[in-house]
């Protein structure tokens, strides 16, 4: 069973690469950001009048929603410490979760290239890394978070709260809140921001190798074979986590000749064996993609 990838303006037949055909279904709508840009601004700049920018790091993990931030904050500390090379002192760090795509890792390199910044990694069960950082820096006091209200745990969250007395104590801020899965992509796009390529083909919400695959909603069928629309076309938002594997053994699509689509994308797609197996709520909580 083949599997069509598609990237951009192209498409991938295996090692094949052939024109994507030109059609209205490949293209997006773009929802209006500016009023929720607006207000993340606000939010960052709030967090910097409270904190010194030795004492904030910002979380990320090769996601969207990270990237987003990561663009929106860059942006706000330019304008406020008028430097254009501010970024090489945003403190960034990459939380690597177990069974890391290399299309991540190597998303990582792109972004350091991109903004001129250094990630540093740190690895483990989110809570016991918190606490390493924190112990490596103890001028740490405030951490970015690229979480949005649809994100599992996250509708009550406010811009800027501790963390909970259980947890090390370290004050979260969540300056994109309120963006819908559309205003993401829309900023993504419109503002040509970098992003992994596995949202090419059919990711859209990336956790690790192991509890991964692509989005079952933008599965289509081309002369037998299974193809994925990129990320951006999501039609239904509340779809985002479909691709994991939790959300794919519930709808369980076939192929047509009776192997699941976890069966297929487990054969074919880059190389990674998936297993239904194993989740990781804490860390889809915390860390979103």
């Amino acid at each position: 069973m083949k599997v069509v990838l598609y990237y951009h303006n192209q498409m991938r037949i295996n090692s094949q690469m052939l024109e994507m055909p030109q059609s209205n279904e490949f293209i997006m709508n773009f929802e209006d950001f500016a009023e929720v840009t607006k207000e993340s601004e606000q939010v960052i700049r709030q967090c910097f009048s409270q904190f010194r920018l030795d004492e904030v790091f910002l979380s990320f993990n090769g996601g969207k929603d990270c990237t987003v931030l990561l663009d929106l904050t860059i942006n706000v500390l330019k304008d406020i410490h008028q430097k254009d090379d501010i970024a090489k002192d945003l403190k960034v760090i990459y939380m690597r979760t177990k069974g890391p795509f290399r299309e991540i890792e190597s998303f990582i390199e792109e972004i350091e290239a991109h903004y001129k910044v250094k990630l540093v990694v740190t690895e483990g069960e989110m809570k016991t890394a918190l606490g390493n950082i924190l112990e490596d820096d103890r001028r740490l006091k405030a951490c970015l978070m690229g979480t949005r209200r649809t994100d599992p745990y996250s509708q009550n969250l406010k811009f800027m709260q501790k963390t909970d007395s259980s947890w090390p104590q370290v004050v979260r801020v969540f300056p994109i809140l309120n963006w819908s899965y559309h205003q993401i992509w829309s900023y993504i796009l419109q503002r040509h921001i970098p992003y992994c390529n596995l949202y090419d083909i059919g990711y859209t919400s990336i956790g690790s190798v192991q509890n991964t695959c692509p989005n079952p909603s933008l599965a289509y069928n081309i002369s037998g074979h299974i193809a994925y629309k990129p990320a951006w076309l999501l039609d239904d938002p509340t779809m985002e986590r479909d691709g994991r594997m939790t959300a794919v053994n519930s709808r369980s699509l076939t192929d047509g000749t009776g192997n699941t689509l976890t069966d297929v994308i487990s054969e074919s797609v880059n190389g990674h064996a998936y297993k239904a197996d194993k989740t990781d709520s804490i860390s889809n909580a915390l860390n979103t993609a």
